[in-house]
């Protein structure tokens, strides 16, 4: 069984503090491809994950439901 991520605390963080997807991939150290890849719920890497919830201030678990 595969696990969801939710992409709406990534959406309404950025929304909140009014960022672009491009600026929020720039602070998170990510890339846009790897970005929308998140946000399509497709395979990703433990360390992209790392660096979103860092850059959120949310432990990891939360991004699971």
């Amino acid at each position: 069984m595969d696990k969801q991520l939710k992409t709406e605390i990534i959406t309404e963080y950025i929304c909140s503090h009014r960022l672009t997807k491009k600026e929020f991939c720039k602070q998170c150290k990510i890339s846009i491809p790897t970005f929308y890849r998140v946000m399509q719920n497709k395979n990703i890497k433990l360390i992209t994950l790392i660096k979103i919830a860092r850059k959120i201030n949310l432990p990891i678990y939360k991004f699971f439901g």
